[in-house]
């Protein structure tokens, strides 16, 4: 049996699309991919309250919830579903992948099409911001202008019933609402994911960027209509809009047949970022090889990294609206653990952090991984800087650095003291509670807690919130004293997990060596590489010719006899 199977997409979708990639690596799904089908079969059974049959479809949740930084805007809020909403969303896609599909190459004009990465970081390959920029240097030896436009807040956003809509036609499904059409299932699990509501998907999983892009196809179908073209000189990288101005249209009307098009789905064009551009334009192109060039190969020393936050100074300076310090500093990973003069190079990074957020996984990484290797991390200093300021990010609700740093904590076996955040013990967030508790029991925070703001969750009913994590991983390691697996054993829809001891948490596991990461990221650059290599050669995608190339994974997904 080749990879590309239901059950086999079914895994995938779980064991590397679930947790969003925003998270640190202690938050796993491997033991829910594993069981997925067994459990998967239990849960499927559960009668509804009056004892009728697919309980599943009456379970309704609430993501876990937390913000993560983004460059030069507010923080983003990412989800974690419930897993159980989850195991029923992603079952359902992987059952009928084939016809989403199909639904998505309607599209004909996307840089983010739906391919499986069956070796790669994520369950889905990770589209390419390089595809639309050479896109648009392209057009400069065609036309002489282009639009350039996105949707407002496209994932928070999608109506969960333009799902069907997509699938069927929006005539067709709102006459046949049924669960005999896979859509609607889909439209269900996906509003009861989110207590009901139907507007929106959380930002994190797979599974959501999978649903939007068969959503944004649909889109770009109805563009075409509009603009009267069957095959328009325009891209999409995922709800990024590039289309070129041709035929002596005007951007202004192409910007009208983008805005009737997105409407249809409710949705509507972010005002700030649509505009029309002239090909004349001088391009951000060319500084990814600009940043690589400005390091001098194997000199670690402190005057070079200096010489270096110099350079990715200057640059940011001529623009500011990319995130270059992130590029620069990720690709010098190796440098930055190898670093001798470690207190200087690390005055840079609490700077560079400081100033640019986004940094904070890379940030977290290199001190871990120099801490793997046996190299000084100089300890006292990061515990001084966790204890002085996650204060500051709770007060802030910036909850995605919160979480991070208490990783770093764990993972370092730092010192912190309560006293100077004693504020961490009502934070009302999933991950950073079931990490501080986790601290606490570990003896990495130091003080006395007080749970009584979290006791609330220790409860069967919490499972269903906003804090079923907690709750889940509390009950299930009893780091605190009145969490019992019982707690969670008394949710029928839930007892399927505990019995198989799934953990959503290890921080135990040590995470990928510099080596193994540095492989999986080249494993994942030239998978990437290929794709746009492809997509330069005539702006479209062989999709079935990728799905082969990427199922060169050394793992059997279908033949794993404790699956079941």
């Amino acid at each position: 049996m080749t990879a590309k199977t239901k059950t086999a997409r079914f895994r995938r979708l779980i064991s590397h699309g679930y947790f969003a990639p925003e998270l640190p690596p202690c938050f796993k799904s491997e033991d829910l991919a594993r069981w997925r089908e067994s459990i998967w079969t239990k849960i499927s059974q559960v009668p509804t309250h009056n004892n009728r049959p697919l309980g599943i479809r009456k379970f309704t949740s609430e993501p876990a919830w937390f913000h993560f930084p983004r460059y030069g805007r507010e923080d983003r809020r990412h989800g974690v579903i419930n897993p159980v909403s989850y195991l029923a969303i992603a079952k359902t896609i992987s059952d009928h992948f084939v016809q989403l599909r199909s639904e998505s190459r309607k599209s004909g004009i996307s840089s983010s099409p739906l391919i499986f990465d069956w070796s790669g970081q994520r369950a889905l390959v990770r589209p390419s911001v390089d595809l639309r920029d050479d896109f648009r240097v392209e057009l400069s030896a065609r036309l002489d202008g282009f639009v350039e436009a996105d949707i407002q807040s496209f994932f928070h956003s999608i109506y969960t019933h333009a799902i069907p809509w997509v699938i069927y036609g929006k005539n067709f499904a709102k006459n046949n609402r049924g669960p005999a059409h896979f859509g609607n299932v889909i439209d269900l699990y996906c509003r009861n994911s989110q207590d009901g509501q139907t507007i929106g998907l959380p930002v994190g999983p797979d599974t959501s960027r999978l649903l939007a892009e068969v959503v944004s196809s649909a889109i770009d179908a109805s563009l075409k209509v509009k603009l009267g073209q069957r095959n328009p000189t325009a891209s999409r990288y995922i709800d990024d809009y590039t289309i070129g101005i041709e035929g002596g249209a005007s951007g202004e009307r192409v910007i009208s047949s983008l805005r009737r098009a997105v409407s249809e789905f409710e949705l509507d064009l972010n005002p700030r970022k649509t505009s029309i551009r002239s090909t004349s334009e001088r391009l951000a192109t060319g500084w990814k090889q600009y940043v690589r060039a400005s390091f001098t190969s194997g000199d670690s020393s402190a005057d070079a990294f200096s010489e270096y936050f110099y350079r990715i100074n200057i640059i940011s300076e001529r623009r500011p609206d990319i995130n270059i310090e992130k590029f620069a500093l990720r690709s010098r990973r190796r440098a930055f653990t190898t670093a001798e003069e470690w207190k200087r190079v690390q005055d840079h990074l609490f700077n560079s952090y400081r100033s640019n957020p986004t940094l904070i996984d890379f940030f977290v990484e290199t001190h871990v991984q120099r801490h793997l290797t046996g190299r000084d991390v100089l300890p006292d200093r990061v515990s001084r800087f966790i204890s002085g300021y996650i204060g500051t990010l709770i007060e802030q609700d910036r909850t995605g650095e919160v979480i991070w740093l208490i990783y770093l904590a764990i993972k370092l076996n730092l010192s912190l003291k309560l006293s100077e955040f004693p504020e961490i013990c009502s934070v009302e967030n999933a991950m950073v509670a079931i990490l501080a508790a986790e601290g606490f029991r570990r003896g990495v925070i130091n003080g006395e807690p007080d749970y009584t703001h979290w006791n609330r969750f220790i409860a069967t009913d919490a499972l269903r919130g906003g804090m079923w994590l907690f709750t889940y991983e509390a009950c299930r390691t009893r780091c605190i004293p009145a969490a019992t697996a019982g707690i969670v054993r008394a949710d029928p829809f839930f007892a399927p997990l505990i019995d198989r001891n799934v953990a959503f948490l290890d921080l135990d596991s040590a995470p990928l060596s510099l080596a193994e990461f540095l492989r999986s990221r080249h494993r994942e650059n030239r998978r990437t590489q290929a794709v746009r290599l492809d997509f330069n050669d005539d702006f479209e995608f062989e999709i079935e010719e990728f799905d082969e190339d990427f199922d060169a994974d050394n793992n059997d997904w279908d033949n794993d006899p404790a699956d079941y």
